[in-house]
């Protein structure tokens, strides 16, 4: 991992959610009105190898959205709304060549899955859906079985296959 990178990476993924929330959070609390959305990713709750640097932005990001949501509750804040999104990886060339368990989410469906959670003030989605059982059960089982489960669903060799994003593809 080269500092750059790492750097990079928590620059874009986590600071970047920092300093925009500084930016607008204050107005949208004295107005009583607003919605933050935090685009996260599930490896910001489930880790996987490989992407050591990507994971830690991305639990950085939940934890940013967790404590500025749990900030906001105690303000007793009625108008200023929250949604983190976890989705799987999305089809954006950023991880081509990746091979994981299913086919990566389409751009289009990520949008209206976010749109409809703001429309609807949902705090948190997972897309697909199905990764809400996997959250749970990060809660109550050892560590030794998530090895076991990104052993058996690829997960901990999805990015031996990784190319990324080439110029041709920007």
């Amino acid at each position: 991992m080269a500092i750059f990178w790492v750097s990079l990476t928590m620059n874009v993924n986590t600071m970047a959610i920092f300093w925009t929330i500084k930016a607008f959070l204050p107005s949208m609390i004295a107005k009583d009105h607003g919605h933050l959305v935090t685009i996260a990713s599930i490896v910001g709750t489930l880790p996987a190898a490989g992407l050591v640097e990507y994971c830690a932005s991305k639990f950085a990001a939940v934890g940013l959205h967790e404590s500025i949501t749990m900030e906001l509750k105690t303000l007793n804040t009625t108008g200023v709304h929250t949604t983190l999104v976890q989705p799987t990886l999305i089809d954006t060339g950023m991880f081509k060549g990746v091979k994981f368990i299913h086919a990566p989410l389409t751009p289009q469906l990520v949008a209206d899955r976010v749109v409809h959670a703001v429309q609807t003030n949902q705090q948190v989605i997972c897309i697909p859906g199905i990764l809400w059982i996997l959250q749970f059960l990060k809660s109550i089982l050892p560590f030794s079985f998530w090895i076991w489960f990104g052993r058996v669903t690829g997960g901990n060799t999805a990015m031996d296959t990784y190319v990324g994003r080439t110029k041709k593809d920007s």
